[in-house]
């Protein structure tokens, strides 16, 4: 009897140590976002993905009049700390993740550190981008007609994220 006990004790020791294991390597990859095949994270709208970081409605409009509704967004990929981790970012004039905006004129500021990365943004009438193997800080200027919009890091797709301009 005592033989029994010994081995389900370790068997029960065994199965705990591979769900350890398995525990262990889904969180790093959901921390690392994978491999080169286009694994990542990103701030935008909520997703399916665990991966993407949810957002609130952000840049709001001049109350001035004198910008004509012109607002500023800040673009990213990469970590300050990290230019090649996998992430991508676009935040309102407020700091945080774009999720819905107004129509109109809006500058897009956009850091890419990385020379595995770049930052792709399109929609209704705008396909901008910055270059994969080249580190870029750019502005682009851009007029955001009602639509859905997307921004991607084209060689790694599951970096990506969503808004919506009414």
């Amino acid at each position: 009897m005592r033989k029994s006990a010994v081995r389900g004790a370790a068997g029960r020791g065994a199965a705990a140590r591979r769900a350890a294991v398995a525990a262990a390597v889904l969180l790093f990859t959901a921390a690392c976002g994978g491999d080169d095949t286009g694994e990542g994270t990103a701030a935008s709208a909520p997703s399916e993905s665990t991966e993407t970081t949810s957002a609130a409605p952000s840049a709001e409009a001049s109350d001035t009049g004198d910008t004509a509704g012109e607002m500023t967004l800040s673009a990213s990929v990469g970590e300050p700390g990290d230019p090649e981790a996998f992430t991508i970012t676009l935040l309102g004039a407020d700091g945080e993740p774009v999720e819905e905006l107004p129509a109109g004129e809006y500058e897009v500021e956009v850091s890419d550190p990385a020379q595995m990365h770049n930052f792709h943004l399109t929609g209704p009438g705008v396909d901008e981008s910055t270059s994969v193997t080249e580190t870029e800080e750019v502005t682009w200027t851009v007029t955001l007609e009602p639509g859905e919009y997307a921004f991607v890091c084209d060689p790694h797709p599951r970096m990506s994220g969503m808004f919506t301009v009414v």
